[in-house]
């Protein structure tokens, strides 16, 4: 169909009335129609043919492409294209619209042959936003300064708690420190039941009346049997500590000689190294929460500014440096996290176009991702993530993969994973922070850059896949995340 063909073919919607702007452009953006409101929006001619297309007053023009891919995406869906704010330039102003639009299809091809949609000035508003987006950057970084002085804090307590150095301690696996815990419980039980079992109850009663004593008897057991009453590692320490801190001080309210000393000091010592061990347990999980926190909230912080910091120019990059930035920014959370970063293809590089800060902030969300959703695969090693970069039709690609928490094959095909603030069905577990932007941010920061990000997730070991069977997702899976970009100076080939 012809530009007079699509003007026919849109005629019924009588748009040329309406008080809100409305246009009708070809599929390469040109304007066939278009009402009042638009041509005063935009200081085009009042009256006549437009000669212009509505991809000049994009204030970056790829994301015309960008709009376009999710309104034929939106369609698909049989939906509408979600609220979407663009930065317009009219005669050198910056302005904010709105820009809804859905595909125009010939009936009987169903080929595009166009483009409908309505302009909605929306500048005041976003000024607003803008302001109040500024507070929001600004109490973010507070906060950032806060867990900055409580993570120095508790680097203090663990050098203060630990025989070993900082980064010795930071270092040893979790189930390490919980073998030594448990093997500590279990000697504060033995030493309590060689007490109950040594001293006749007469002289015991004595000493503590005996609901005392039966609540150690309760205490010993408890201990005994923390794995089966607490079976997540990292809520273990808490119960021990408490229960360790409640039997020394029920010992210091034994009068002195009413009790052998020794034995009394066999009890009070094995209560102190558990209530130390467990102190320093729960201290070094605290201060992987906030390290994992403080590096959330950067990349929140920078999420939400994004729009109102001054706005980076677009420049060659190495990808190689990229990716080694995004290791550097996360190398503080891996080590926390006692998780491994195995770098592939370290010597590879290529060149993409891009905004440097942009770029490597989807890049550590990525590696942040991967990080905090890795489980241990043996007791030899610590767990670990893959990272890849390599080049493939015009494409230039950085892969994170680990083995841990699964995605669900449902939330990658709907694209729930995507979604602003979506945290996926399975990415609880243990615990693990998080504000369900990093995924979000990373595929914009990619489309926006005209490339794209992949995910793929399956079971780390072979067998015929059941995902109906909830029970299939209670094993590791291995995750893969890639973005690729354009490569510099090559024609765009793939995910066109």
């Amino acid at each position: 169909m012809d530009g007079q063909a699509v003007r026919e073919f849109v005629r019924h919607f009588d748009f040329l009335e309406m008080p809100i702007g409305v246009y009708v452009v070809a599929p390469d953006g040109r304007f066939l129609e278009c009402n009042q409101p638009v041509r005063r929006l935009l200081g085009l001619p009042p009256q006549g043919a437009v000669e212009a297309s509505i991809s000049d007053f994009y204030a970056e023009p790829h994301l015309r492409t960008v709009l376009l891919q999710k309104a034929q995406a939106a369609e698909e869906r049989g939906a509408f294209l979600e609220k979407e704010i663009i930065p317009f330039r009219v005669n050198g102003q910056a302005i904010f619209v709105e820009d809804y639009c859905k595909p125009l299809r010939d009936p009987a091809t169903r080929e595009i042959i166009g483009y409908i949609g309505c302009l909605v000035d929306v500048t005041a508003e976003q000024n607003k936003v803008d302001e109040l987006t500024f507070d929001i950057g600004r109490v973010l970084h507070a906060n950032t300064s806060t867990l900055l002085m409580a993570q120095q804090t508790l680097d203090g307590v663990a050098e203060a708690l630990s025989h070993l150095a900082l980064k010795d301690a930071i270092a040893t696996p979790l189930e390490e420190m919980d073998d030594r815990l448990t093997k500590q419980a279990d000697q504060l039980a033995n030493a309590i039941d060689r007490l109950l079992q040594t001293i006749e109850p007469a002289r015991r009663l004595q000493a503590l009346p005996a609901a005392k004593w039966e609540e150690l008897a309760s205490h010993a057991a408890l201990l005994r049997q923390v794995r089966d009453h607490v079976p997540v590692l990292e809520m273990r320490p808490p119960p021990l500590r408490r229960t360790a801190h409640q039997i020394g001080q029920t010992f210091q309210e034994i009068s002195a000689g009413v009790l052998p000393r020794e034995s009394i000091r066999q009890v009070q010592r094995a209560a102190e190294q558990l209530e130390n061990t467990a102190c320093l347990i729960d201290v070094l999980i605290t201060r992987t929460a906030i390290v994992q926190m403080d590096a959330t909230l950067r990349s929140l912080r920078d999420f939400i500014t994004a729009d109102v910091r001054k706005e980076e120019g677009k420049q060659r990059l190495s990808i190689k440096q990229l990716t080694e930035q995004a290791i550097s920014h996360m190398a503080e959370f891996a080590k926390s996290s006692r998780v491994d970063i195995v770098r592939r293809d370290r010597d590879f590089d290529a060149d993409v176009e891009g905004s440097e800060r942009d770029l490597v902030r989807a890049l550590s969300n990525l590696l942040h991702n991967a990080i905090k959703y890795s489980w241990r695969r043996d007791r030899t090693k610590s767990p670990w993530v893959t990272v890849r970069t390599y080049a493939r039709d015009g494409m230039v690609c950085v892969e994170f993969e680990n083995w841990g928490v699964p995605i669900t094959q449902e939330e990658i095909d709907d694209g729930l994973i995507y979604r602003l603030g979506y945290r996926g069905k399975l990415s609880k577990d243990r615990g693990r922070l998080g504000t369900g932007i990093g995924l979000t941010d990373a595929k914009r920061t990619a489309l926006a850059h005209r490339g794209d990000l992949t995910v793929t997730s399956r079971p780390a070991s072979p067998g015929p896949p059941h995902p109906e069977d909830w029970e299939y997702y209670n094993q590791p899976f291995i995750t893969t995340v890639t973005l690729c970009l354009p490569e510099w100076g090559k024609q765009r080939t793939a995910h066109s």
